[in-house]
């Protein structure tokens, strides 16, 4: 089997383990991190690659829980940050070598700068510089990340999820129902997504989402422009609405990303699939979109919804590089640790 959806049908079970490692054995690290979160005036969650948009869901719920949070990249802090006191620093990413993941850690530590590193190599540049590391012990994908982006996304989402109550035992039972729902329906979704109309051979393709979601449509956008090297792009819906959607005609092929639908949400979807463009929507059970990729509902953030987008998105890259010839996963370019 190709190693990129052997990476990404892997998911559903890479995620168990890591959520039961993670509220076991790294459990003290995770309240401590929720604590230094709590203590900070300012937290700043940096990355590079897909890490970055693994941190996005994490920055979605800590805004909503404290008063000054923002996502930077890595290679813009290295030009232009001004270090304010009472600032934490959270990096996350898989192997804490990239090159300017590796140079800021350091520059952080040797200004006695306080850093937490999500990672999956504990003995990384990133984690000898960390005043705390929270391990992710998934293995390693082949080289696009994909348990790598959920995995890590869901470590974020439990440190945010601590600043409140952390995750209640019912909670606990609805993660490990949500993966058993990914590792029933992987198979049945693949065959969905290899059947789609809108996947095959496009010129480009649009990711469309709003609020936690906009996390995926900017995965997706980097998962299709490495697997598949077409042109992609990403946008909230309103933005979207306002100019991009002359683009829609019969040419055009999107995935619609709704993880929290509303009235407004459906209606923009409406006036855009009105317009004979081709559209794939990824939703959650309910009442507003009768589609083959509907979610299942839960009590947790919204945010936690990203965990199974991803792996439909991950998909969706995966069909469309096939659908071209290509070798999913494989890179011309590109070595596993960017220097």
């Amino acid at each position: 089997m190709n190693r990129f959806l052997q990476d990404i049908l892997d998911q559903p079970s890479e995620l168990r383990h890591v959520l039961n490692y993670s509220l076991n054995e790294q459990s003290g690290n995770i309240r401590k991190a929720a604590s230094m979160i709590k203590e900070s005036e300012r937290v700043v969650l940096t990355s590079m690659g897909s890490a970055i948009f693994s941190l996005m869901p994490m920055q979605s719920l800590l805004s909503k829980l404290h008063p000054n949070c923002q996502i930077i990249e890595t290679s813009e802090l290295l030009v232009n940050n001004p270090f304010p006191e009472m600032t934490l620093y959270i990096i996350m990413s898989r192997s804490g070598e990239s090159g300017e993941i590796a140079e800021f850690a350091k520059i952080l530590k040797s200004g006695n700068h306080d850093l937490i590193a999500i990672t999956m190599t504990p003995e990384s540049t990133l984690a000898n510089n960390a005043v705390l590391t929270i391990h992710d012990p998934a293995s390693y994908d082949g080289f696009i990340c994909t348990k790598a982006y959920t995995s890590m996304a869901l470590q974020g989402l439990l440190v945010a999820s601590q600043l409140e109550e952390g995750i209640t035992g019912n909670q606990l039972h609805e993660l490990h129902e949500y993966f058993d729902w990914m590792e029933r329906n992987k198979l049945i979704l693949l065959d969905k997504i290899t059947n789609s109309h809108v996947l095959q051979k496009p010129a480009g393709i649009y990711f469309l989402s709003h609020g936690p979601g906009l996390a995926i449509a900017r995965a997706g956008q980097l998962y299709t422009e490495e697997a598949a090297r077409i042109i992609s792009s990403n946008s909230s819906f309103g933005l979207f609405h306002h100019g991009p959607v002359e683009q829609i005609d019969e040419r055009f092929n999107g995935v619609w990303i709704d993880l929290d639908p509303d009235e407004r949400t459906h209606e923009l979807f409406e006036e855009a699939n009105a317009k004979n463009g081709n559209l794939l929507v990824v939703s959650i059970e309910g009442d507003f979109y009768q589609t083959e990729f509907l979610l299942p509902k839960h009590s947790l953030s919204t945010e936690y919804s990203c965990i199974g987008a991803a792996m439909i998105v991950q998909m969706v890259a995966y069909q469309i590089s096939v659908s071209l010839g290509l070798d999913p996963g494989s890179m011309r370019y590109c070595n596993w640790v960017i220097k």
